[in-house]
Parts: structure tokens; C-alpha cells; sequence
């Protein structure tokens, strides 16, 4: 529709309003103006209400019903409605009121308000304005046969006057904010795009640094001689698939980067206590690693992989040989604490450029929803304690 159906109720109601303080003043009209012998005063106003009351009626339909023979009819009967109101109510009316008296003049703006709430501004428009020449026309005549003056009623002018304005500026506001939908679907289509390749440009980067970083340093634990053919499989797995991280950051809807995910929980745990185990490091697991199944696969994958990052990092950093992994749930959360007794390190100290901990494992964890906690003192050992959200993010 061309106007809110909160401004059609609106219409209705003032509609009502106005009618039901006209009759009011009609009643005080009856009691108040002069009565003939035997008459009663109030009775007077009976035949004005009903008039009021008919006119409102076509007045509502004219708000309701918008086909055309409706429209027509509706239009007949608020103006023959008004007619005979102006008629039935002169007598009460004292000679010196004119045919702009607030008790002629209401009906007429309650009548004009009518066409407020169709489909289109030409129609509004229309029915506004034939909805206020019907009833101004019918006071007139009704005040005219009265004999009473005639002057020009600008409470009823500048009423039509103010709803035509009201109509136009809404329909030059209903009309920019159609143009401006397109531009705001497709800047909220950018934005979405935007978080969805930052999403996926973390995801990668911590997949370059684990896999960069996982590979040197099993380079680095052989003998020296050729490489075994084992890890040249291995690295030659993870060069194609940093080959191909253009392709995947440009594929629409990538949720996961392929060869990251397992076919459950505890066969990716132990993937990768296989791979930090090949580089020598003895992993204690405790707690249920069944938790890991109530976690959805985007905060599963997360928190697999942050964990043996963490593991990767006291093979490369601690100095030990034994690690203890602990995976509990806690409320609403899973929550696995990697600890090693280590050389540990000062966070102060740490260089801002280390892009381990922030890249593989807090970003990881924020991007799920979840968090990573790291305690750690030289000589005296690390902990990392990393939670995510039953549910994911």
C-alpha cells in the first residue's frame, strides 16, 4: 500500500474523534438553545446524530474499501449525510454563526481525512479532495436554504490543505527509500562478503603458519640425508594446498579449507597426537575427548587445530619431551588445558611480531566464539587453557 496501515488506523481514529465531539457539541446545543412549549430540548439533537453517525459510516468505508463502485457509493452517502446534518443542526445553531462554525466545519475535515490509507498518492489524493468538495458542498447548501452567511470555512481548506501535503511528503520519502533498498542490500551483500574472505584469510594464515612452521621443524628432527619418502608425501600434500589458497579464499561459501577436517572428533585428536608424537613429544591425555562431539564442526575443527598448535609449540619451544592435555566440559562450554613443565616464557618479553599464539590459536578460538587463556613463567613451565561454546559461535 502507498501509506502505512499505521496511518490508515490513525485516519480512523480522528475520523472518530471528530464526529464523536461534534455530537457532543450538538448535545449541549439541544439543552442549551431555546425550546418551543412542550418541547424537549435534547430530543433536538437526535436526528443531527444520526446524521453524524451515517456519515461516519460512509466515511469508514471510504477508509476500508477501496474498489470503485464502493468508492462511489460511499461518496453519495457522506454527502446527502451532510446534507441532511446541516440542515437538521441549523436550528440549534445561534444567528449570528456563519456557515465556518466549528459544529459545520468538523464533519467536513472527518469526511476529508477518509481517503487517507489507499493504494496509490493519485487515489489518496482523489478521494481527499472529492471526499471534502462533497461534504463543503452539502454544509453550504444545507446553511444556504438556513439562510445563513456564507463565508469561506479555512478550517476546512487548510485541513485538505495539510493532508495533501502530509500524503506528498510521504510518498517522496516511501519513494527515496525504495530507490536507496537496492543500494543498502547490496553495501550489507559487501559487508557480509567482506567478514566472510577476513574469515577465510585467518583461517588461511593459520594454516600457513601451522603448516609452514610443522614442516620445518620436522625437517629439522631428521639425520641428515635424503629425506624420507614419507615426509616428502607430507610436504608435498601441504605445498599443493597452499598452492591452491587463492582458489580456496575466492570459492563462494567455503565454511572449512579441505584437508583440515576428520570424519569424527576423536579420530582428529588423534591425528594429531600422532603427528606431535612423530616429533617426540609424549601427550597425557585425560578428561572425556567425547566432549569434543558435542561442539559443531566449525568450533571442533577450531579447537582440534589450537590444540596442536599448542603442542607443536612445546616441542619447538619448551624444551621437553611430556605434555598433559585435559579436555573437560564446564557449563555451557568445552574446555581443553594444554600444560607442559617447561622453559616457559615472559609475555612482556615476547615480540610483537610472533605470530603463533595470535594467528593459530587466540584468533582461532575468537572466531568460534570462544577464548584462549595463556599462563606462563620462565622456568617454570606453560599452560594454555582454550574454551569454546557448546553450539560453536
Amino acid at each position: 500500500m502507498f501509506t502505512s496501515r499505521a496511518l490508515s488506523h490513525a485516519s480512523v481514529w480522528l475520523s472518530s474523534i471528530l464526529l464523536a465531539a461534534v455530537s457532543a457539541i450538538v448535545f449541549v446545543l439541544s439543552v442549551r438553545a431555546p425550546v418551543a412549549e412542550g418541547e424537549v430540548g435534547i430530543t433536538r439533537a437526535v436526528v443531527p446524530v444520526l446524521c453524524l453517525a451515517v456519515l461516519g459510516a460512509g466515511a469508514y468505508v471510504l477508509q476500508r474499501r477501496h474498489g470503485a463502485l464502493e468508492t462511489v457509493v460511499a461518496l453519495l452517502v457522506v454527502c446527502c449525510a451532510g446534507f441532511a446534518y446541516a440542515l437538521s443542526v441549523d436550528p440549534l445553531l445561534a444567528s449570528s454563526q456563519k456557515s465556518d462554525s466549528i459544529v459545520l466545519s468538523l464533519p467536513v475535515v472527518a469526511a476529508t481525512v477518509s481517503g487517507v490509507g489507499r493504494r496509490s498518492l493519485a487515489s489518496c489524493l482523489l478521494v481527499c479532495g472529492l471526499s471534502y468538495v462533497a461534504t463543503s458542498s452539502a454544509s453550504v447548501l444545507g446553511t444556504e436554504i438556513g439562510q445563513r452567511e456564507i463565508v469561506v470555512d479555512f478550517t476546512a481548506l487548510g485541513s485538505v490543505i495539510a493532508v495533501f501535503a502530509l500524503l506528498i511528503v510521504l510518498w517522496l520519502a516511501r519513494r527515496n527509500a525504495v530507490q536507496e533498498a537496492p543500494a543498502l542490500d547490496r553495501a550489507a551483500k559487501e559487508q557480509e562478503s567482506i567478514d566472510e574472505e577476513a574469515r577465510l584469510l585467518g583461517h588461511a594464515s593459520s594454516l600457513l603458519h601451522d603448516t609452514v612452521l610443522g614442516d620445518l621443524h620436522a625437517i629439522a628432527m631428521l639425520e641428515p640425508g635424503p629425506i624420507p619418502e614419507g615426509h616428502l608425501e607430507v610436504i608435498h600434500r601441504d605445498l599443493d594446498l597452499l598452492a591452491r589458497s587463492d582458489e580456496l579464499l575466492r570459492a563462494p561459501g567455503s565454511a572449512a579449507i579441505p584437508g583440515l577436517i576428520e570424519s569424527t572428533s576423536e579420530s582428529r585428536l588423534t591425528s594429531t597426537l600422532a603427528r606431535v608424537g612423530s616429533r617426540g613429544l609424549r601427550v597425557i591425555v585425560s578428561g572425556d575427548v567425547r566432549e569434543l562431539d558435542t561442539l559443531d564442526s566449525a568450533a571442533e575443527e577450531a579447537i582440534v587445530a589450537a590444540i596442536e598448535q599448542c603442542l607443536v609449540n612445546v616441542v619447538v619451544h619448551a624444551g621437553v619431551s611430556l605434555a598433559e592435555l585435559a579436555i573437560v566440559a564446564f557449563g555451557g562450554e568445552v574446555t581443553a588445558t594444554i600444560a607442559d613443565a617447561g622453559r616457559g616464557f615472559s609475555a612482556a618479553a615476547t615480540p610483537s611480531d610472533r605470530l603463533g599464539l595470535r594467528l593459530s590459536v587466540h584468533d582461532r578460538m575468537l572466531g568460534v566464539g570462544g577464548s584462549a587463556t595463556v599462563w606462563s613463567t620462565p622456568g617454570a613451565g606453560t599452560s594454555v587453557l582454550l574454551a569454546v561454546p557448546r553450539g560453536g559461535s
